[in-house]
């Protein structure tokens, strides 16, 4: 490997764990992308590249999830209760998608950015009109199953086919129809993505061997390139989690926002082009 991609998947790794304790998004959101191009520019073969991109990036989303989740445990900002349901609910949905993902010679790279790139396209825009809520002002909070339910499965859908974690749909829902307070909804979806994100890990390593040459793997799911990532992520999250609970993130939310616009247009104007 050469110094710079080693630089490059550590810089990144940084980035996606401050995320992941930022916002509650797990870090898939950068693992999945930078990933993809990776595999791509060693020269992985494109039958695989999209189940590899897809088992690594959940791989680095638990790692940096879990060390999220925790700082945002100490904090008092998860809900056991809902984060166990909505991962319980999210083991069926999970398993099926990634069966769908990794049988299915339809889903390949060109499906791949076109899910992805419609995911951060729907980052960015939530972001961008979200507004900054004063996380003292509590919600009232009502367990529903059925909004669990519908959580947890959505997820793990999402999960299985972008390689992210859920958090996208986890914290929006958490917040307005559960009724959390911003900060432990952030706090709750860290915790449900570290159960969707391990059964997505299971799954992915459970299916078939991936045909990587010189690239050791465990199905599909490339630990050595993911531990890259997920170390600096799970050194970085804990300094998301503090700057969540301690300053505005309008700014942050924004910056990242824009970021995501760039990869999905890039990511999408690639799709498109296979089809011109």
């Amino acid at each position: 490997m050469h110094l710079t991609h080693l630089l490059l998947l550590l810089g990144i790794g940084l980035l996606g764990g401050f995320l992941a304790g930022l916002v509650g998004i797990g870090g898939g959101i950068v693992f999945a992308p930078v990933l993809f191009f990776y595999f791509q520019a060693v020269g992985v073969p494109a039958s695989v590249v999209t189940p590899l991109t897809l088992g690594t990036s959940l791989f680095c989303t638990l790692l940096a999830s879990l060390s999220s989740a925790w700082f945002q445990y100490r904090r008092q900002a998860v809900v056991p209760a809902v984060a166990l349901g909505a991962g319980l609910f999210s083991a069926l949905a999970i398993t099926l998608t990634t069966r769908y993902v990794t049988t299915q010679p339809w889903y390949d790279g060109t499906a791949f950015r076109l899910v992805f790139g419609l995911v951060l396209l729907w980052v960015a825009l939530r972001m961008l009109r979200s507004k900054e809520r004063n996380p003292g002002v509590a919600a009232t909070f009502h367990l529903r199953w059925p909004v669990l339910a519908g959580a947890g499965t959505a997820a793990g859908m999402v999960a299985a086919a972008a390689g992210v974690g859920g958090g996208i749909i986890l914290v929006p829902l958490y917040h307005r129809l559960l009724g959390l307070p911003m900060h432990r909804a952030v706090g709750t979806s860290s915790a449900t993505i570290v159960l969707i994100s391990l059964m997505g890990i299971l799954s992915y390593a459970l299916s078939a061997p991936a045909t990587s040459p010189g690239i050791p793997t465990l199905g599909h799911v490339d630990v050595l390139h993911g531990l890259l990532l997920a170390v600096p992520a799970t050194l970085s999250a804990r300094f998301g989690v503090q700057t969540a609970h301690r300053l505005r993130t309008t700014g942050l939310r924004r910056a990242f926002a824009l970021l995501a616009l760039f990869i999905a247009g890039r990511l999408l104007l690639q799709a498109l082009q296979t089809f011109l």
